[in-house]
């Protein structure tokens, strides 16, 4: 095909200047751009501005009966006639590099631009002076016009064009005025390297948009300015200061992040080297290195001991994973994004470097990285290890927790669970001792049950095993074998022992090792046996054998898996060791991939239970893969489908159960607490297991748990209030589940009028029995 082309390509120039500089919106994304301007002028192929001179100040000045407000940024570099030539032009991709090859920091020099001419109301230039010449140039004129942004020489070519014999303390002194700064009153080290230099480059805008009758929030703007992903290398590189209304900021002292205290236990950053490949979202092989072209890239993790998602205004902005080439921004993402509702992520954020996402994932105003198959694998990977090292500091923090306050919160909430149970119908609505006329016990009606006769002293101990049965384990694998072994502990007359504290054994450490109570670690190939005994007793468990495999690969089936919410179906995982043995009954470690972790749970024996709604791929192996674990290849791919059919929820009394201290049953491990969720926390599945949760890591709870040692009174009242208001629900819950399509389209007001009735109800007669235990701690026997 041929064509015969235009003498040259055309762009609508109002429309394009709108789409280069809209992405500015605030005055800290533009200050940023400068500031980062800054810092590139001063690299050696540039202006070579040496170590000890690489200083700026911002300049602030509000509106007065003088002139409008005006926002600028002083630095030592030298505005040159090839600066402002460069400069001038639009999408130059060597606007910053001026055609040296050297591979730094590369822009299109649009940034600062688009923020002088979206921004201010007035005139907005470059002005400085070097080697003796003077140049001024900007923008001026009506906003969204292409005259706007149509740059010139300011205030005229002959005055602003390279002007010989300038003297750069008269022209210094003479941009000053407008901010009402004598050269006297600069920063030391600014005075001493523009001296030293005879050189400097203000770069200002008039009349700025967004600001309240004049006045500039300098404090609001530096802070904010500071954090951004743009001013990230600046502030490392260079000392900035800043001034407003003539007086020096921060004491006089250079601008800078606050220092984030790490986590204790992890002071030091994680860092992890990127794969040279990685799958992507369709399980596809990215390369993260452009088929070997550019140099490996490495992610680094760092902590905080504050929780950063609740310190709005300081820690906040910067709960992010920032993406960076070598030398360039390309923008960042919150952490939230990549791990959604994950326990111990709000104490993590992270750094990503990799060259291989220069140019394809550098977008024009470096918010966030384009997206793309390599940016999908990459954030796989980032999600992965985020994941990792919030639960190590989850983990952590459940064991910081102070112990023996968790377990007397324990046994608090286990005889309050038990006394709520007078408070409803036996057998919690689902039982038959009840006095309604379908046999099944009637919601007005409270009745108490029979209390249960437990016994004190253990005399042996059950486990749901055959003892005949091997235990297979792969090696790298931790698992928890409570909810495996479900050991119970019983007296004389068979009656449970329910406070027996059991201890639980290894014949050979270097096969099984137990870290902390039932949970163990496969530390090596090899036979040995295991079992529980009551410490200083001659009681103990039968014994189990336990067989840990050196796995060599992983098979899922099904491949793929529809489960209905609130339902759960199992994939079998087909292991073959080293010896060629094959079993689809050896324990491994399960996870998924979905930003949702809470959208399956998956217990340890392969059962995935449907949380939420929404699709995820699983995997399980043995070991960490970075150490010569391995996990299936080929991920199973889970989609929550919507339920047809009504969730049942389970039979007995509700429990109540305490994150961070009980079991899950969906997957046998202990239920962490989560900040999002409410203190009295149900998903699907627990409404199915007939549990409710007492979350200690929501904000309302976690604050009453810390004051627990100070006023147990105010912990036991809170505590006792999470009860009444889970029996008024439970109440709820069956009376609305019992209309079905019968309710009643005005859903708040019946909602409203049930928990008035059950407030009345229930609430008065639940504490006139909960003052005492309050108060006190005793009266619920």
């Amino acid at each position: 095909m041929s064509i015969e082309r235009d003498e040259k390509i055309h762009f609508h120039e109002l429309g394009t200047l709108i789409s280069v500089t809209r992405w500015i919106r605030t005055h800290d994304e533009g200050v940023a751009e400068w500031l980062k301007n800054s810092r590139r002028a001063y690299q050696p192929d540039r202006a070579n501005v040496a170590e000890e001179h690489r200083t700026a100040v911002l300049l602030f000045k509000d509106a007065d009966a003088k002139g409008p407000a005006r926002i600028g940024l002083l630095d030592v570099g030298g505005a040159t006639l090839d600066d402002a030539t460069r400069w001038s032009t639009w999408q130059d991709p060597e606007a910053s590099g001026r055609g040296s090859g050297i591979s730094e920091e590369e822009t299109q020099g649009n940034g600062g631009k688009a923020y002088m001419v979206r921004l201010f109301r007035g005139l907005a230039r470059i002005v400085g002076v070097k080697d003796r010449r003077f140049n001024s140039k900007g923008f001026d004129g009506p906003q969204n016009t292409v005259e706007r942004g149509t740059p010139g020489f300011m205030p005229t070519l002959a005055a602003g064009r390279d002007l010989p014999d300038a003297l750069w303390d008269v022209e210094l002194q003479h941009a000053l005025d407008s901010y009402d700064v004598k050269i006297a009153e600069l920063p030391k080290e600014l005075q001493n390297a523009i001296r030293k230099r005879e050189s400097f480059t203000l770069v200002e805008g008039v009349d700025p948009i967004d600001t309240y009758k004049g006045r500039i929030d300098a404090e609001d703007l530096v802070q904010k300015t500071i954090r951004h992903d743009q001013s990230t290398l600046a502030i490392q590189q260079l000392r900035l200061y800043a001034i407003h209304n003539g007086q020096m900021m921060n004491s006089g002292k250079p601008q800078e992040l606050e220092p984030i205290r790490p986590y204790p236990g992890f002071e030091s950053p994680i860092t992890y080297d990127i794969p040279e490949e990685l799958p992507d979202d369709n399980g596809r092989m990215q390369s993260t290195t452009l088929g070997g072209k550019r140099p490996k890239g490495r992610l680094i993790l760092y902590t905080s001991v504050e929780n950063m998602h609740a310190a709005y205004k300081k820690l906040l902005p910067r709960w992010k994973v920032t993406y960076r080439t070598q030398y360039q921004m390309v923008g960042s993402k919150s952490v939230a994004e990549l791990v959604p509702a994950t326990p111990g992520s709000y104490f993590v954020f992270a750094a990503v470097e990799l060259s291989a996402f220069e140019p394809d994932y550098v977008d024009l105003g470096r918010r966030r990285p384009n997206d793309g198959p390599l940016i999908q694998a990459v954030d796989k990977f980032i999600a992965e290890k985020i994941r990792e090292v919030a639960k190590a500091i989850n983990e952590r923090r459940r064991h910081e927790q102070d112990q023996e306050a968790l377990d007397e919160v324990h046994d608090e909430n286990r005889k309050l669970d038990n006394f709520k149970n007078r408070f409803l119908p036996s057998d919690g609505f689902a039982g038959n001792g009840g006095t309604g006329d379908d046999g099944k016990g009637h919601n007005d009606i409270i009745i108490d049950p029979p209390p249960r006769e437990f016994g004190e002293i253990p005399d042996t101990i059950e486990i749901s095993w055959e003892p005949a049965e091997i235990l297979r384990v792969g090696k790298g694998v931790a698992l928890n074998l409570s909810p495996i072994l479900r050991p119970h502990v019983r007296d004389t007359a068979g009656r449970l022992v329910p406070q027996a504290e059991l201890e639980w054994c290894s014949a050979d450490r270097h096969v099984i090792d137990f870290e902390r109570g039932s949970h163990i670690r496969a530390a090596g190939k090899g036979k040995t046996e295991i079992w529980a005994r009551i410490p200083d007793s001659l009681v103990q468990s039968p014994r189990i054998t336990v067989e840990v495999w050196n796995v060599d690969h992983v098979l899922l089936t099904p491949r793929t898996l529809e489960i209905p919410l609130g339902k759960k179906k199992q994939i079998l995982a087909e292991a073959t060791n080293d010896d060629g043995d094959r079993a689809t009954n050896v324990f491994l470690n399960w996870k998924h991939d979905a930003d949702d972790q809470l959208i399956v749970r998956i217990h340890p024996t392969g059962w995935v239970t449907g949380n939420r709604l929404g699709r995820t791929s699983i995997t399980a192996g043995a070991g960490d893969p970075a150490a010569g674990g391995v996990w299936a290849r080929i991920w199973a791919e889970v989609t929550v489908v919507p339920n047809p059919d009504e969730l049942k929820r389970g039979g007995g009394f509700p429990q109540l159960k305490l994150t961070e201290r009980d079991e899950d049953p969906a997957t046998g491990e202990i239920r962490p607490g989560n900040p999002d969720q409410p203190a009295l926390w149900q998903d699907p599945i627990d409404y199915v297991n007939n549990i409710w949760w007492l979350n200690l890591d929501s904000p309302d709870a976690a604050f009453f748990f810390k004051q627990r040692g100070e006023s147990s009174t105010l912990w036991r009242s809170f505590h006792a209030q999470k009860v009444v208001e889970m029996v008024m629900q439970v109440h709820m819950q069956e009376e609305f589940t019992k209309l079905g399509e019968a309710e009643r389209k005005d859903l708040w007001g019946n909602h409203k009028a049930a928990l008035e009735r059950y407030q009345v109800q229930l609430s008065e007669l639940m504490w006139q029995e909960l003052q005492t235990y309050v108060l006190t701690g005793s009266g619920l026997e």
